[in-house]
């Protein structure tokens, strides 16, 4: 191939991934936006509440803190696993007016 060929080709990849990096940027704001907007006494509510489904309220197993964790990472996945939480968490258009 000729070198002005690659070089040219190299150029739009990079263009190509410059873009889509910054899409991701973005898609990370909008989910620490998301985030924000929920009070942290739902956060604690709910990470106490997944806790006692998982069962991990015994004194046994690590107290409170392992409730508190194990909420979390509940949270997180279904964050990644349905997608509508987020979509659902961010603004209408009331809300940016």
């Amino acid at each position: 191939m000729d070198r002005k060929k690659l070089i040219s080709q190299i150029q739009e990849l990079d263009e190509q991934l410059a873009v889509e990096f910054s899409l991701l940027k973005l898609d990370a704001r909008e989910r620490r936006a998301a985030i924000r907007r929920v009070s942290p006494l739902w956060w604690v509510a709910g990470s106490a509440v997944a806790g006692l489904i998982l069962g991990k309220l015994a004194a046994g197993h690590g107290g409170p803190m392992a409730v508190a964790r194990q909420g979390m990472n509940i949270f997180r996945f279904a964050s990644l696993v349905m997608p509508g939480m987020a979509i659902a968490a961010s603004p209408t258009v009331e809300d940016t007016l």
